[in-house]
C-alpha cells in the first residue's frame, strides 16, 4: 500500500473514493474515514475503506502511518491526528494537506483560553513541516506561507468529483421565466454572511424574485437565525433548504438559479461557484478573498458584491455567459481531474506543478 488517505465521512468523500479505485487501482490506496458528524455519508463498502467512530488513537492508524509512503490528510480538523502527527514530526516528510479552507482560515479565529494557544500552536508545527499542500486556490497557499511558514510545495488539483463540470439540461416553466431565482449562500456557515445580504437585497426593492437558501449543512442554530430573517424579510419568496438531498436534487436546483450571491469573507463554495458559472449563472463573490483571484486565472467572468450589486438582474452580456461555460467545461473536466491526481500520487515524472 502506497497511500494513505484520511479524511471524514463528508457527503463528497465516497465519490472520490469511487473515482480513485476506478482511476488508480484500490491496491495502491487506502482510505481511513473519521465519523466526525452525526450524519454518515458513505453508504456503500470499499475493499480499501475503514471506518473508524472518531478515535484517531488506535494501532490500526499508527501501524498505517508508517507502512504507507504518502499519507493525504483530507483536511485538518482533527486535532487527535495533529497531535499523532506532532508527536511523530518525522513522518511529515510524507504528509500532504489537502486544503479545504475552515482548516486554514482558522488562523484568523480569536484564541482567547491557553488551551486554544496551545492547540493552534501544535497545529502551526505540523502545517509547517509537511512536504506539501493540495489546493485549487493558489492564495489559500500563500496565505499558508504568510501564516504558518509552510516550506512544503504546492499542488494544484480541484481535489474532488463533486467539483466536476456538469452539463445539465435547463428548462424554465412560464411562471419560472418571469421570476428570478436568486441563490444566497450554500450552507449555514456564518461566514456566509447571509443577513449582510438579505439587507442589500431588501434595500434594491426587487419584484418577482425568489431566494434559495441552502442551510443543510453547518451551524444549526445560525440556520434558525436566516430563515426568521429571511421570511421576514421575503415572506413566501424566501425558500430555505433545511434538509440533505441527493447531489442530483442539488444540481437541479442549481440549473433553475439565474443569479448567485456568496458574501463568504474567505475562500468557501468553490465548487457551487465553478457549478454555477458552467451554467451559465451570474456570480457575485467579494473581492478581497481567493476565490476572486482564482476567478480571474481561470479567466471567468464574476461580479463583486460591492461594486455590481445594483445591477443585480442585469443580464449576463452573452459572451460572458458562453466563455463561462467553455472555460469551466475545459478547467473542470473529469480528464483533467485524473491528471491533476496522477501528477500528485506521482504516476509519472512530470515536473510541472499545475495542470
Amino acid at each position: 500500500m502506497k497511500h494513505l488517505h484520511i479524511t471524514n465521512t463528508e457527503k463528497f468523500i465516497e465519490p472520490y473514493i469511487k473515482f480513485v479505485n476506478l482511476n488508480f487501482g484500490f491496491s495502491e490506496h487506502q482510505f481511513f474515514c473519521f465519523k466526525t458528524t452525526a450524519t454518515d455519508h458513505i453508504k456503500n463498502r470499499y475493499a480499501n475503506l475503514i471506518k473508524f467512530d472518531k478515535v484517531a488513537w488506535n494501532i490500526p492508524f499508527l501501524k498505517a502511518l508508517y507502512a504507507v509512503d504518502r499519507v493525504y490528510l483530507h483536511g485538518l480538523f482533527d486535532i487527535r491526528i495533529v497531535v499523532a502527527l506532532f508527536f511523530q514530526p518525522w513522518l511529515l516528510r510524507k504528509c500532504y494537506w489537502i486544503v479545504w479552507g475552515a482548516d486554514l482560515y482558522v488562523y484568523q479565529q480569536p484564541r482567547p483560553t491557553i488551551k486554544a494557544k496551545v492547540k493552534e500552536f501544535i497545529r502551526a508545527s505540523v502545517i509547517k513541516r509537511m512536504s506539501g499542500l493540495i489546493t485549487h486556490i493558489k492564495g489559500d497557499y500563500e496565505l499558508a506561507k504568510e501564516w504558518y511558514g509552510v516550506k512544503g510545495k504546492y499542488y494544484y488539483s480541484f481535489l474532488y468529483p463533486s467539483n466536476l463540470y456538469t452539463d445539465i439540461p435547463i428548462s424554465k416553466t412560464t411562471e419560472d421565466a418571469i421570476i428570478t431565482h436568486i441563490q444566497v449562500g450554500n450552507s449555514a456557515d456564518p461566514s456566509n454572511n447571509h443577513l449582510e445580504v438579505f439587507e442589500k437585497l431588501n434595500t434594491l426593492k426587487l419584484d418577482n424574485i425568489h431566494i434559495i437558501c441552502p442551510l443543510s449543512y453547518g451551524d444549526k442554530e445560525y440556520a434558525e437565525k436566516v430563515v426568521q430573517s429571511g421570511k421576514k424579510l421575503f415572506g413566501d419568496n424566501f425558500e430555505p433548504i433545511l434538509n440533505f438531498m441527493s447531489f442530483d436534487k442539488y444540481l437541479n436546483i442549481l440549473s433553475k438559479i439565474d443569479v448567485a450571491i456568496f458574501n463568504h469573507n474567505r475562500q468557501q463554495a468553490v465548487g457551487n461557484i465553478t457549478t454555477l458559472l458552467g451554467l451559465g449563472k451570474k456570480v457575485y463573490i467579494r473581492e478581497d478573498i481567493t476565490t476572486w483571484d482564482y476567478c480571474i486565472d481561470h479567466k471567468l467572468k464574476i461580479y463583486s458584491i460591492t461594486d455590481d450589486i445594483d445591477f443585480l438582474l442585469t443580464p449576463m452580456k452573452e459572451t460572458d455567459r458562453i466563455s463561462n461555460i467553455e472555460n469551466t467545461e475545459k478547467c473542470f473536466s473529469e480528464n483533467k481531474l485524473v491528471e491533476c491526481w496522477r501528477y500528485i500520487f506521482k504516476y509519472n515524472n512530470s515536473s510541472r506543478e499545475k495542470v
